[in-house]
């Protein structure tokens, strides 16, 4: 008579043909099997480590479970359920010895046998967490995590003083089944980290003071939240249809200009949809463009721009001998900053509009202002060519040349509240008529006051007739009003010297020159005037000043 295992269908018929001989299979070890299904049904790293700490300690009474896992971020093995009560460095021998461990063994034996001779974590592995034995979960020679099984508190008295070889049977295949877990819980968990650290790429923006700037940092930026070996960023320019590189990073030589449907980023500009790639030799098409050969191994690309204007693409690559290549995520990390960098350039080119309407408002007031005299025509804006080149010649920001402008623009604009008979008069001033001219400072001061938008320029309105030594119009000394009003006096006082006046004819650049080096230390201090000549002795200078003429 055939006999029937308790699995149904399995036949322990000796002669019979069957594989599926009971031989073959052992009951335990199926029902255990069942069991380790459990830990497949995790959400979440912690889920999985309370989910396997559970497990061990239902099936080995009396003991206790500690898990280490690797932190990439703080580069240390510690328990995720009990946050920095204990920590073991990521270069410490200890770990390099266990990642040479692949099954269970007695904690004293492993620090015996490889000579291990770390006292502080032998005595918390061994005392304080009772460890008994250790099981490492190795993942491809990397050590993701290990166990350390130690006596409960509650540890009975008949307890198993060593565990028998079942139990360590259990462990070693319950780290097997863990590896896979183990791995795929560390790397979700360090996606999930990446994307999460995404959304502080809108503060490396922002941090920018210019548009040029964010043009300028871009791939510094990018490489601050993903790593790549080379990248290229290009910019649409409408007027000829082509992709323009503006940035590039690891790539030696120039970037040429593309068309749009050519070579790897023009076409995902043309197609509007992003692409990952795990290696471009390998790929039946990428393989065969012949434009941008810097782009090798595994590589991602990125078109970016708004629902109604088209900015760019962005492409990046890791090498073919880089070990760690683009996965699809860092497609998707790419899309997301990628729509933050949209969103901040045009915000700023948005702003920069607003900017630039506005300076055209300031720039029609003071030509209405300055119409009244021809004399005076065009003075204005003469003095803010001048201050801004100081500026950038002593190394000013973006944002401090753009106060600059303003405030060089508008220095004179108080002067619409002073009398045509004062401002056009053709011969010396009275003393009551100078005191009167001296409060188009103050006028200015208020009229720009009353807008926010200028707080940061009224100051060099005001205070433009200062001297270092206190002898000007409100008796400020050095150091007691801005800097940048210095700059504004000092172009103010050369463009007054090679203008034409009703009382005497314009100076040469050279004789209005060497009387401005008179004032040094008076008006304003040497390396303001030695930044000016600087300027004024450039070609630049030249060409503009020819074109006043």
């Amino acid at each position: 008579m055939k006999n029937r295992s308790a699995v149904s269908g399995i036949s322990n018929d000796s002669d019979s043909n069957s594989v599926f001989d009971t031989g073959m299979l052992n009951l335990a070890d199926v029902t255990e099997d069942f069991s380790m299904d459990e830990l497949d049904r995790w959400n979440t790293l912690v889920g999985l480590v309370q989910s396997v700490i559970a497990f061990i300690e239902k099936f080995i009474p009396g003991y206790t479970a500690h898990i280490f896992y690797h932190s990439d971020e703080s580069r240390e093995y510690r328990e995720i359920d009990r946050e920095g009560v204990s920590t073991i460095p990521e270069d410490s021998i200890f770990i390099g010895c266990l990642s040479m461990v692949t099954e269970t063994v007695p904690l004293s034996q492993f620090f015996s046998d490889y000579g291990i001779d770390d006292p502080i974590i032998s005595h918390f592995l061994q005392n304080v967490y009772k460890g008994e034995y250790i099981v490492p979960i190795v993942h491809s020679f990397e050590l993701l995590a290990f166990i350390i099984i130690g006596t409960s508190d509650e540890y009975f008295a008949d307890a198993e003083s060593s565990l028998d070889p079942s139990k360590v049977y259990f462990l070693n295949k319950l780290a097997a089944r863990m590896r896979v877990n183990m791995y795929a819980a560390s790397v979700s968990d360090r996606r999930q980290r990446e994307l999460l650290h995404m959304t502080q790429f809108p503060l490396a923006l922002q941090k920018h003071t210019s548009l040029n700037e964010v043009f300028a940092n871009l791939l510094d930026d990018l490489r601050s939240q993903i790593e790549f070996d080379a990248g290229v960023c290009y910019a649409y320019e409408q007027e000829t249809k082509m992709l323009v590189p503006f940035a590039k990073k690891g790539i030696s030589g120039r970037v040429a200009k593309l068309k749009v449907g050519s070579g790897i980023s023009g076409q995902v500009f043309d197609a509007k949809r992003s692409i990952f790639v795990p290696s471009r030799k390998e790929h039946p098409f990428y393989s065969l463009v012949e434009k941008e050969p810097f782009v090798s191994g595994s590589f991602i690309s990125v078109p970016f721009g708004t629902d109604k204007t088209r900015i760019g693409v962005i492409t990046l690559c890791r090498h073919e001998d880089n070990p760690k290549s683009f996965g699809v995520e860092h497609r998707y990390m790419l899309e997301i900053a990628s729509s933050f960098i949209a969103s901040d350039i045009t915000s700023r080119q948005l702003y920069q509009k607003l900017d630039e309407s506005s300076f055209a408002v300031v720039k029609s007031l003071t030509c209405a202002l300055e119409a009244k005299d021809k004399y005076t025509e065009g003075h204005s804006d003469r003095v803010k060519e001048y201050a801004v080149n100081i500026a950038q010649r002593l190394g000013y920001t973006d944002e401090q040349i753009h106060q600059i402008r303003y405030g060089a623009m508008l220095h004179d604009i108080g002067k619409i509240g002073i009398g045509d008979d004062i401002l056009n008069k053709r011969t010396r001033l009275s003393d009551e008529e100078y005191k009167k001219i001296k409060q188009h400072t103050e006028i200015g001061y208020h009229i720009l006051d009353n807008n926010s938008f200028f707080d940061d320029v009224k100051d060099f309105v005001r205070y433009h007739h200062e001297t270092l030594k206190g002898t000007g119009y409100y008796g400020k000394k050095l150091g007691e009003y801005p800097e940048g009003a210095m700059l504004v006096s000092c172009a103010d006082i050369f463009d007054a010297l090679t203008s034409q006046r009703p009382y005497r004819k314009p100076l040469t650049i050279d004789k209005a020159l060497s009387e401005l080096k008179k004032l040094v230390g008076l008006n304003f201090p040497e390396y303001v005037y030695n930044a000016f000549e600087k300027y004024v002795r450039s070609e630049e200078f030249k060409k503009y000043y020819d074109s006043l003429k």
